[in-house]
């Protein structure tokens, strides 16, 4: 009954445009956990979220995996194909469309080396960059040395503050023409804004928005105690009462927090976001409606209605939204 309601609502709401607003500032599989491993990653074959690839075969390649990873199992590899020859600023990219209202820090963890320890990384033949709509916000070249190594940066004063989408791009490039006999290697892994826990979201367990499941918690829920209809956010067990189910519900998560300094706890993980809510309201409604329609037919990569990323904003990705009709995520909650 629901989905037939919602189909009606579409056939109205096809007749309709609206504007998308801007969405949360967010960085999605930031982790590089989404997909398992790419032995290659390319346009067509890209980790999810970051469909936007200019990998130059002839010179540069792409793939994720499990060498290397500060979080999780995997991360992202870019490389230059030893025996190529480079011309000063060829470059590979991997990048995703983030809206950037209130952010002031990416942070990421990132290891630079050779393909030999003997033949270590050199920032004479290429640099790790970090770009914002093609401008250089981080270059490795006098922030790290040469090496190898793992790094955790944070990039400061981005001061973009608007609503508008902006493009984050993870950049190899090279600093030299020369033709280089073996390859080097730059791993990226854990991309987050300094927003949300981290970017890892919030737990339905964490009331107070802390990004910490504490004593603090537990006294607002106490405070709830056999409250009938009581707010949302309350109700851990959805069921109209607040009772010891609900503070079964807490306890499983207790201690727990979603902070990125210490993802390791067991019980913690990523929040998922709902891949239906396309304006990232924290809710599947008219919203991402309006988006769908606005997109409807359109053909290519990074098209945030594209929901399945095939390719297409057609009827295969309108099912994604009526089968997570008015579900919410932590979002909703900002």
């Amino acid at each position: 009954m629901k989905k037939a309601v919602f189909i009606a609502v579409v056939m109205v709401m096809m007749l309709l445009s609206n504007k998308t607003k801007g969405g949360v500032s967010l960085i999605m599989n930031g982790s590089f956990e989404n997909d398992g491993e790419i032995d290659s990653v390319t346009t067509e074959n890209a980790p999810q979220y970051w469909c936007d690839v200019n990998i130059p075969a002839s010179k540069f390649g792409g793939k994720v995996d499990t060498l290397w990873a500060t979080y999780g199992n995997y991360s992202l590899t870019v490389y230059s194909k030893a025996g190529s020859t480079f011309v000063d600023g060829d470059m590979a990219s991997v990048s995703q469309q983030v809206y950037l209202t209130d952010v002031n820090k990416v942070i990421f963890d990132i290891a630079l080396s050779g393909t030999y320890s003997s033949l270590p990384w050199t920032s004479e033949k290429f640099s790790a960059v970090l770009q914002i709509d093609g401008n250089d916000v981080w270059d490795s070249n006098g922030q790290v040395p040469n090496g190898n190594g793992i790094y955790t940066i944070e990039v400061n004063d981005i001061n973009i503050n608007d609503e508008d989408l902006h493009t984050l791009s993870l950049v190899m490039r090279a600093n030299k023409s020369a033709s280089h006999p073996t390859k080097y290697l730059v791993r990226w892994d854990f991309v987050k804004f300094d927003a949300y826990c981290g970017g890892f979201g919030y737990l339905w367990e964490d009331l107070n928005l802390d990004c910490y499941v504490d004593m603090l918690d537990l006294e607002m829920l106490a405070g709830q105690w056999l409250a009938e209809d009581p707010n949302e956010e309350y109700d851990l067990f959805q069921d109209g009462f607040v009772d010891f189910r609900d503070f079964a519900f807490f306890a499983d998560y207790w201690m727990c927090n979603t902070y990125w300094q210490n993802w390791q706890n067991d019980n913690c993980f990523d929040m998922e976001l709902l891949a239906g809510d396309i304006d990232d309201s924290g809710e599947v409604n008219y919203g991402d409606i309006a988006t769908f329609v606005d997109n409807w037919l359109n053909e290519g990569n990074c098209n945030r209605a594209d929901l399945n990323e095939d390719g297409f904003v057609n009827l295969q990705d309108f099912a994604i939204i009526a089968d997570q009709w008015l579900q919410i995520s932590w979002l909703s909650r900002l």
